[in-house]
């Protein structure tokens, strides 16, 4: 089982899955190697030492109390190492070793059978690393086609510099546990091996023969190395991200923070805003985010005006994931945000000028409307909106010939589209829609995007001439 550096687990195997009897390894990601007390207690001793090992019985993962299996009634084995990436966790079953312990005395044969059917790769070799004798299990670790290939051939050769380290370290420790290396097989190919090494010393204190117990660890150690591997990418990834990434407590405290967050909150690095409260930037919104976040878990494309550390105020676009433990209490927060000041200042600008634009084109006591090339109204000011007797807005996006059918075929479709398709100015006269009476003069402007519309109440020049 494997347990990154602040204890969570991110890996079991097979094996610890039907030891735990878990079905599916999602059930127990994220448990804390240190709510194990047995664990716990022994935490100053694993930092310090770089491993420990103990005996104990099975205990329920998610809450440590003991629960009726005939698994959980035995006695396990247990190795906790400290590694590069966090921890490693080894369960062996240990009982039927203990049955073999308490009988061993009783028969050589039974002490041969256990020797050829464990699953242990183990050996008896000189000091030079010829070995003398090995059992099935080590001629399968190695790749030999026999037994008889297998003896007299060189342990030693499968990593020359490890062997003779290893040696070396046996004439004074005499026993090594947990040895890790790698060898290389006879057929060239690369395996990783844990060993229990133990030296057979003459009585004038000289190392002899070498006992070891070896099993093949390629599977997890190459799963330990893309672990890293990708551990190391994501630190990559999150360090260079253009995006501000950032871990905070519920009150806001940042946890944790890449070097763009730092700098869209005007700090010189990382350290800086560590213990940094993000709350202070918007005391009101950030009070608000978290309530919504314990109703709906994340929350995409928020947005909100905030004052970096500096005091320049700034707006963010957020997606904020909310972290919860086992009891689904939110307890942290993940975020992710780019600072958008720039677009929203041009976008306020943007629609404070179509508002100056607006009221401008209302205060016009002349109709005016817009059409694009799929005649459809972009703009109707009032004065329009009541020569086509429809509210303004109600019309906007519609198209002038479908909303209007009656329009079609007349001199309102023959000159609009002329204009259109000669890109000139035209001008014509003609009855108001809603009130016929009235006499409108229509001045149509072409333009890239379609055409502008004036119409201006002539009725009393109309008047006065046929007067």
């Amino acid at each position: 089982m494997f347990y990154e550096k602040k204890g969570k687990l991110v890996y079991a195997n097979p094996s610890a899955l039907e030891i735990y009897e878990i079905s599916k390894l999602e059930n127990i990601l994220g448990i804390n190697l240190f709510n194990n007390p047995d664990i716990a207690s022994k935490k100053e001793k694993l930092i310090n030492e770089g491993f420990v090992k103990f005996q104990s019985k099975i205990k329920n993962i998610k809450n440590n109390k003991s629960y009726k299996s005939k698994k959980t009634e035995k006695i396990f084995d247990w190795t906790v190492s400290l590694i590069e990436s966090g921890f490693l966790v080894q369960i062996q079953d240990i009982n039927n070793l203990k049955k073999f312990q308490d009988s061993i005395q009783e028969s050589e044969e039974k002490y041969r059978r256990w020797f050829e059917d464990d699953l242990t790769g183990d050996f008896i070799a000189t000091p030079e690393g010829e070995i003398l004798e090995c059992n099935p299990a080590f001629v399968e670790i190695y790749g030999f086609s026999s037994r008889q290939k297998a003896v007299g051939s060189y342990i030693s050769k499968f990593n020359i510099d490890d062997w003779i380290n290893l040696i070396a370290r046996l004439k004074y420790e005499h026993k090594i546990y947990d040895h890790q290396s790698w060898h290389k097989k006879p057929d060239n190919e690369g395996i990783h091996v844990v060993a229990n090494v133990i030296g057979i010393f003459n009585d004038l204190n000289e190392l002899i023969q070498v006992k070891g117990y070896v099993f093949d660890d390629t599977e997890r150690k190459e799963a330990e190395e893309a672990l890293k591997e990708s551990e190391e990418k994501y630190h990559s990834l999150f360090d260079e991200d253009l995006t501000g990434d950032f871990i905070a407590t519920l009150e806001g405290e940042i946890l944790e923070c890449n070097p763009s967050f730092a700098e869209i909150y005007g700090f010189y690095d990382c350290k800086q805003v560590i213990n940094w409260n993000i709350s202070k930037s918007n005391p009101f919104d950030w009070p608000y985010m978290i309530t919504r976040l314990k109703k709906e878990r994340k929350l995409k494309g928020y947005q909100s005006w905030q004052r970096r550390s500096d005091g320049m105020r700034i707006h963010i676009v957020a997606n904020v994931v909310g972290i919860f433990n086992d009891s689904d209490e939110l307890v942290q927060v993940k975020g992710y945000i780019f600072d958008d000041t720039e677009r929203k200042r041009v976008e306020d600008e943007l629609n404070l000028s179509k508002s100056r634009f607006k009221e401008i084109l209302d205060s016009i006591q002349d109709g005016f409307f817009a059409l694009d090339h799929q005649w459809r109204f972009i703009y109707v000011n009032k004065c329009a909106g009541e020569y086509f007797g429809v509210e303004s807005e109600d019309i906007i996006g519609q198209n002038i010939w479908e909303r209007f059918p009656e329009l079609r075929g007349t001199t309102y479709e023959t000159i609009f589209r002329n204009a259109i398709d000669k890109q000139e100015i035209q001008r014509f006269e003609a009855h108001g829609r809603i009130k016929p009476y009235l006499w409108l003069d229509f001045s149509i402007y072409p333009s890239n995007g379609g055409i502008s519309v004036f119409c201006r109440d002539i009725t009393n020049e109309k008047v006065i001439k046929t007067s």
